[in-house]
């Protein structure tokens, strides 16, 4: 019995295949004959012998086959629109999310962090980037080992072409899904790409995009949590750093929005903190300064201010010859207190009087706010109805008709050419005056400038601090009480800020901790000492101190009746911090004590040797004669 059951089951099959078989190819020819309309009979015809022969051959019936397909298309079909409704259900009522703009801070953070991360880096899915470092930011392996080229004979320079080859791009998640862990929770991101159709409903991709993520759960805090230790992470590798921000004119992505958008400052450098002590001003105003300042940050500032009725604003201005540290003080005072630097030019063409107030108004509470060089922006008021106004030149061509009021009185007509010269020379000048009086100011206005400073509806709580050339140029009430609260003022450099200078310059070489106990170890009876540093062997010669000090008088007094100065041999030597301040005074006694020479003259003249400080000093009197003769030329170009 079991043994006849497969032979049944086989003819039964045979049977149906066959009943089938020779039934479909004429349910089919009666179906599709009418669609066809007749005229592909014959591909009708290879149609049905295939299928003949392929059913005979598999023994199976391709209907059956097709059927089969057709359930499992459904089935896929079906799962595929539960599975995404349910996962809707899922994402929006158990999952958290939160959307983070590309023009944000934040943003650029969270890339970072999330170019960092191992599972994101074995993407499918990846940009590359090419890594673009400022020159504070810390260098590679590939920046430390720089190549030494050959330049015709003059010796071996630094040549930097491969850098660039041996730069790594840096890999960060491509626009679309990808998930990644953290601390034990899996996080799910999603970059995409902001885009827009135009007229011809194409799409338009902007330069800008979302990054939204998301987590399991019903609370957005890990998400939060996230976040904030990207930021601590990025803040904590730019604690040391001074954040410069200036207008973005692009709106924050948006056609037409200007610089009204909410995102109105970008980001332009991160730039190291400078020490206060590298500002060449008085220790006491200094010291004046940043009191006034910690007062007016103090936490407790707002409430008192507010009490009182008094705006929460603080004005500063600093003036003074160029060059003599009004901008390098503002940046120091951003590095003491930690704050960002908002800086705002004037004179940019494209800034009008509500862009300023708008970007007054996106201020944070506590950042510093630099107008640089408001002298050059041509702030003042109007002309006074009352103002005398030039002839016009009807009148000019009347004086040169001779007419007596227009000859002195004389009554005579000159008829020279000293007289056609200045008539013609006049109707330049009327011309100039009226073309220029027709032409519409554009840019910002004193009142505009007034409203965003200190008007009714201007930010508080921002330090401001304008910088001038020219004090004298400023209109009263740009720089009245209320709106500057004190003023500083820079000169230039005097004898004792030239020795400042000047040790600062060096004393830098002086912080290496093996240069200072070698500095400290010398022998006081003349003899040598070698050691040897970075690969190099080097003699550090260290006589008597008194007897180096007379040595450096004697030196002094040769080098200032000498016009041609000969170059020590022994200039590459290292300097102890005795005999530097000795030069630094030398040095200093050469600078004029009427002050004529700015800070950042002698700043420039030293960086020329910012290795040798002795020829700095050998050379300093015949660069003092050439600026000296310089200024008195009023030329701009200097042979030293």
């Amino acid at each position: 019995m079991p043994a006849a059951l497969p032979t049944l089951a086989a003819n039964t099959f045979e049977v149906v295949s066959n009943d089938t078989t020779s039934a479909l190819p004429a349910n089919i020819m009666e179906s599709l004959a009418p669609l066809l309309g007749g005229q592909f009979s014959h591909l009708l015809k290879v149609f049905m012998v295939m299928e003949k022969m392929v059913g005979d051959r598999l023994v199976l019936n391709p209907a059956l086959i097709l059927t089969s397909f057709g359930v499992l298309w459904a089935v896929n079909r079906v799962g595929r629109q539960m599975y995404s409704a349910a996962s809707g259900l899922v994402d929006q009522h158990l999952r958290s999310y939160v959307s983070i703009s590309s023009h944000d801070e934040l943003y650029l953070h969270m890339i970072r962090f999330l170019g960092a991360q191992p599972k994101l880096a074995e993407s499918l899915s990846l940009t590359a980037e090419t890594i673009s470092k400022t020159a504070w930011e810390e260098q590679d392996d590939y920046d430390l080992a720089p190549t030494m080229m050959p330049v015709d004979g003059y010796g071996e320079y630094l040549n930097f072409s491969n850098q660039k080859a041996k730069a790594p791009p840096r890999f960060v998640p491509a626009p679309g899904a990808h998930e990644f862990q953290y601390c034990g929770r899996t996080f799910q991101l999603y970059r995409r790409q902001e885009s827009s159709n135009n007229a011809f409903f194409i799409p338009h991709f902007k330069d800008r995009e979302t990054l939204i993520m998301s987590c399991f759960g019903r609370s957005p805090e890990p998400i939060k949590s996230l976040l904030r230790h990207v930021k601590e992470e990025f803040y904590l590798d730019h604690h040391a750093k001074t954040v410069v921000k200036r207008p973005s004119s692009h709106g924050g992505g948006h056609m037409n929005e200007g610089y009204g958008a909410r995102h109105s400052w970008m980001l332009v450098a991160n730039r190291p903190v400078r020490p206060m002590k590298t500002v060449v001003l008085d220790d006491d105003r200094k010291k004046q300064l940043l009191d006034d300042i910690n007062e007016y940050l103090h936490p407790d500032t707002p409430r008192w201010y507010a009490s009182r009725g008094i705006p929460l604003r603080r004005g500063y201005l600093f003036y003074g010859p160029p060059g003599t540290g009004k901008t390098s003080l503002s940046f120091a005072l951003a590095g003491v207190f930690g704050l960002d630097i908002y800086v705002i030019s004037l004179l940019e063409p494209s800034l009008t009087e509500d862009n300023l107030a708008t970007l007054f108004n996106s201020l944070p509470r506590r950042c510093v706010v630099l107008l640089e060089d408001i002298d050059t922006a041509g702030l003042s008021r109007p002309p006074d109805e009352s103002t005398p106004k030039c002839r016009t030149v009807e009148s000019v061509h009347e004086g040169q008709g001779g007419s007596g009021e227009n000859n002195g009185g004389s009554g005579e007509n000159k008829g020279s050419s000293d007289n056609n010269g200045n008539s013609a020379e006049e109707l330049r000048r009327v011309l100039k005056i009226q073309s220029a009086n027709s032409t519409t100011k554009q840019g910002i206005s004193l009142s505009g400038l007034l409203n965003a400073v200190d008007g009714v509806a201007s930010q508080e709580g921002r330090v401001l601090i304008m910088t001038t050339n020219k004090p004298e140029t400023l209109d009263e009430a740009l720089i009245r009480p209320g709106r500057v609260d004190m003023q500083i003022a820079f000169t230039n450099a005097s004898q004792k800020q030239a020795e400042e200078l000047f040790k600062r310059m060096y004393e830098a070489d002086g912080t290496d901790e093996q240069r200072r106990l070698a500095a400290e170890r010398l022998p006081t009876d003349g003899t040598t000492v070698k050691t040897q540093q970075n690969g190099y062997h080097v003699h550090n010669h260290s006589p008597n101190l008194n007897d180096e000090s007379a040595k450096l008088k004697e030196k002094g007094k040769e080098v200032a009746s000498s016009s041609q100065v000969a170059v020590p041999d022994d200039e590459k030597q290292d300097i102890t911090p005795a005999e530097l301040s000795i030069i630094a005074e030398e040095f200093a006694a050469r600078i004029p004590s009427s002050m004529i020479i700015s800070p950042a003259e002698i700043q420039g003249f030293l960086l020329k040797r910012k290795r040798n400080p002795r020829r700095a000093l050998a050379e300093v009197g015949d660069w003092v004669a050439d600026v000296i003769v310089q200024k008195k030329n009023r030329t701009k170009t200097s042979h030293m």
